[in-house]
C-alpha cells in the first residue's frame, strides 16, 4: 500500500513524467519495449512513453518481466496509447 505501483496502477490516467525523451525515435521502425508487470499491465510510465510519440506505420514488439503475473491482457492496455502502430502478441520473461 503507498508503493509506487500501487499509487499508479489504481488509476489507468495516471501519467509519470519521462525524465529524458528519446530524441531520435523516427530513426526506428520497429521497436522493442521492455518493462516489468504490475498487476498484469505495464506500468503507467509505458503509455507515457508511447503518447509521447507518432508510431504510424511502427512496429512495436513488447516483453516483460514478472516474478509472477501472467502476460494477460497488457497488450490491452497499451495499444490504445498507440493506436496506429502495428502490435506484436507481447511475452514474459522469466
Amino acid at each position: 500500500r503507498g508503493s509506487r505501483c500501487n499509487t499508479e496502477m489504481e488509476s489507468n490516467k495516471v501519467r509519470p513524467a519521462i525524465a529524458e525523451p528519446c530524441e531520435n525515435i523516427d530513426d526506428y521502425d520497429t521497436i522493442y519495449l521492455g518493462f516489468p508487470l504490475w498487476w498484469g499491465y505495464a506500468p503507467r510510465i509505458i503509455n507515457t512513453f508511447l503518447e509521447s510519440y507518432d508510431f504510424k506505420g511502427k512496429t512495436i514488439i513488447p516483453f516483460a518481466t514478472s516474478g509472477g503475473s501472467e502476460y494477460g491482457r497488457a497488450n490491452d492496455d497499451l495499444i490504445p496509447s498507440a493506436p496506429d502502430a502495428h502490435f506484436e502478441d507481447g511475452k514474459r520473461l522469466t
